[in-house]
């Protein structure tokens, strides 16, 4: 089956990894009053966050955008310089996509590039299947992934009007895999095939 996704362009907003620099940024968006005077908060990385800031990210109408490919740089034993340097505590409390979607939030997925592989299967397989010092952690639904990279991440950009849904009037930037993101296996994901590649309503790839 070829199921086709829409990859969205990245905007960036503040960058913050640890859980008090998540907690200060969220303090600043709301004082800055509601979201929609001037798009939508986007807070970048966001790494370590305890359970009370969860629900802040849908009250103040804040997109999280994580990057799930950076679980791999960390252990699940611990031993890695990340975990060791947070603390067991704080390092349970990490890459929680699955816990921002259950309180409502918009979730947009990323791979970091050039400091991670830009590659969106490595983000979809790594966002349902998260690794190191995440890998008991459960991730989201496949579908829930795929929205992480399409819709919410247009969201995230503000630019839900032109993005990141295949449809007429929307900018045509997508991909066709050889398999279906939402049921594949995530192994399965990682490796699927490239069938078609379009940028800009241009296509750059056709596998014949």
């Amino acid at each position: 089956m070829v199921f086709l996704f829409f990859e969205a362009k990245s905007l960036h907003g503040p960058h913050a990894i640890g859980d008090a620099a998540v907690r200060n940024v969220l303090d600043v968006v709301a004082g800055l009053g509601p979201s929609g005077r001037v798009g939508v908060h986007r807070i970048e990385h966001i790494e370590t966050a305890p359970d009370d800031l969860l629900p802040r990210f849908e009250q103040l109408r804040a997109a999280a955008s994580i990057r799930p490919p950076h679980t791999a740089c960390t252990r699940a034993d611990g031993t890695d310089e990340w975990s060791r340097r947070l603390g067991a505590d704080r390092a349970r409390h990490t890459w929680r996509l699955r816990d921002l979607r259950d309180a409502g939030a918009t979730a947009a997925l990323g791979s970091d590039r050039p400091i991670a592989h830009y590659d969106v299967r490595q983000v979809l397989t790594t966002a349902r299947r998260p690794r190191g010092a995440a890998s008991a952690r459960a991730g989201p639904t496949g579908p829930e992934a795929l929205e992480g990279r399409t819709t919410h991440a247009a969201r995230a950009a503000c630019e839900s009007a032109t993005a990141g849904r295949i449809t007429p009037g929307h900018r045509a930037d997508l991909t066709a895999l050889g398999v279906d993101p939402t049921a594949a296996p995530a192994d399965e994901l990682a490796e699927a095939p490239v069938r078609l590649t379009v940028t800009g309503g241009h296509v750059i790839h056709h596998e014949q």
